[in-house]
This record gives structure tokens, C-alpha cells and sequence, in this order.
């Protein structure tokens, strides 16, 4: 396809989304973001030709009208259409995430960007997800979803500033649902969260040794990396809890309940934090 009214009818009749204009780098100057509050910051092609909130349409004959005017860029209303967008800036993250809790990335509805890429997903029953990242806070990530007015995306046949065409992987590709994993990982709450003085809500006791000894072996785990050294920290954490909690310093029943919480924090599920703390309990018996 080559031009912008194509794809727009593409999108429309492929999938239904609803679409607004955006600002095409190829105007000599933005067409977008003409709001006294949000006027252009320079950043050429993502700015609405408007509210795109109330711009955004299903309709043949508005989004023809719309597009009419010139060269523009097309945003997709995320929540409208129904859609939770996985924007991946870093490439490779998103794979990276789903390999560290087990997982697998299905082949849905990709878009290259010019930094990485757009993975659509049809949003959950019952659920409004987005704009949070969850579980994927600080990995080169954005998530846009259904969350207050929602958000949009830039979509394909769209051109952005530095040239690059945003482009599907393969233009047949259904959108899938978003996974269950998905969907809990968002919900989330990001691991940074539960650093500094957060670490205390997981034990019980706020004074003396026992406490400190214990908040820094939570802390610990939940400075953990996903994907990376989950399993490690806990179980260094766990071996020296439980030698801790075998002279004494305190029940090892409390020290196993927050160290199994700070696990679920850094998305270990709890079949397999059971089993590290389980074989943690062993190597602490064995010395």
C-alpha cells in the first residue's frame, strides 16, 4: 500500500480500529498538537490533528474525511478499539520478560517501529489495562491500553521523523488475546515500589536485630533482576534466613512468609519460590 488512505481502509476493515490523523513529518511544519497546553515539542509525526480522543472513529466516511486534508500520520485509539498495545522500545525485551517467568510471545499483530516495535493484543474481559507497565517497569517498555481515556499508538503506513515506515511482520497475523501472563504482570506492582522503607510492610516485627536482619534479606530478593538472578537471591536469602532462624533470632515460619512475598513481588510464581525455599531449608539443615 502507498498511501496513508489505504492503510487507513486496511485497518478499518481489517481489524476495526477506530483512527484519528496525526501529524506527518513531511509537512513543513506540525499539523498536530495545537493546544495551548500542549503545543509541539519538536518531536515530528505523533502529534494529533486534535483531541484524538473525541477525533477517533470507526466510521468509513468521518475517517475518510479526516484523512483527506493532506499528508497525516494514523493514530490508533487504543481503548476504543478494544486494543492493549505492548510498545518495545528495547528489542528483545518483551521475550527477555515472558523467558524469565516461563513463557512464551506468540505471534500476534506486530508492527516495526523505529526503535523496536508495537504488539497488539485484544484487551482482557473485565479488565481495564493500561497505561502501567507493572512488572515490566524499567525495561524499555510502554504499554498502551484502556486505563481512563486510554491511549493510542502511531500505526502502520504511518512515517516516522527519522523516515522509517512503520510496517507489520506480517499483515495476515491475527490479534490475539492479551495472555493470562501478560495480564498479571501488568497488574503488578513494579518491584522499584518496594525498596527503601516499603520493605518494612513485609515483616511483621518493626524493631530490634531480628528485624533488621530480616528486612535486609527481603531486600535482597526484591532488588532482584526478573529473568536473571530471581532464584538465586531467594535462595541465598532463604539459606541464610532459615541458619538465622535455627539460632533463634526469630520464628522461621515469619521469616519464610516474607520471604515467599518478596518472591511473588519480582513475579516468581509460588511453585517454584516454594521449591527454592524448600531446598534453601535443606542447605541450612546440612550445615
Amino acid at each position: 500500500m502507498d498511501d496513508t488512505t489505504s492503510w487507513v481502509r486496511w485497518l478499518w476493515q481489517s481489524h476495526g480500529f477506530h483512527m484519528f490523523p496525526a501529524d506527518h513529518p513531511g509537512n513543513p511544519e506540525c499539523v498536530g498538537a495545537h493546544h495551548p497546553e500542549r503545543p509541539c515539542n519538536g518531536q515530528r509525526g505523533k502529534h494529533p490533528c486534535g483531541r484524538w480522543s473525541v477525533l477517533a472513529s470507526d466510521g468509513p466516511v468521518k475517517l475518510r474525511a479526516m484523512f483527506s486534508r493532506g499528508m497525516r500520520n494514523i493514530g490508533v485509539a487504543c481503548k476504543a478499539s478494544g486494543l492493549l498495545v505492548v510498545d518495545e522500545d528495547q528489542p528483545g525485551a518483551f521475550r527477555e520478560y515472558a523467558a524469565g517467568v516461563g513463557q512464551v510471545v506468540e505471534d500476534t499483530f506486530t508492527v516495526t517501529t523505529a526503535k523496536g516495535c508495537h504488539r497488539y493484543y485484544r484487551q482482557p474481559e473485565g479488565v481495564e489495562l493500561g497505561n502501567g507497565v507493572g512488572a515490566l517497569k524499567g525495561r524499555g517498555i510502554d504499554v498502551r491500553g484502556a486505563r481512563g481515556l486510554g491511549g493510542y499508538v502511531i500505526g502502520p503506513g504511518s512515517v516516522h521523523e527519522t523516515g522509517v515506515i512503520y510496517q507489520p511482520v506480517d499483515m495476515a497475523a491475527p490479534i490475539l488475546p492479551a495472555p493470562a501472563w501478560l495480564v498479571e504482570a501488568l497488574q503488578a506492582q513494579p518491584v522499584a515500589a518496594f525498596s527503601g522503607d516499603h520493605r518494612k510492610s513485609l515483616v511483621s516485627d518493626g524493631k530490634g536485630r531480628p528485624y533488621k536482619v530480616l528486612t535486609g534479606l527481603v531486600q535482597t530478593v526484591l532488588e532482584a533482576t526478573p529473568g536473571s538472578d530471581r532464584n538465586s537471591r531467594l535462595f541465598w536469602s532463604a539459606s541464610r534466613m532459615f541458619e538465622h532462624a535455627g539460632q533463634g533470632l526469630f520464628p522461621s515460619e515469619s521469616g519464610r512468609a516474607a520471604l515467599l512475598e518478596a518472591a511473588r513481588r519480582v513475579g516468581l510464581a509460588d511453585g517454584e519460590a516454594e521449591a527454592t525455599l524448600n531446598s534453601a531449608h535443606r542447605n541450612a539443615r546440612g550445615r
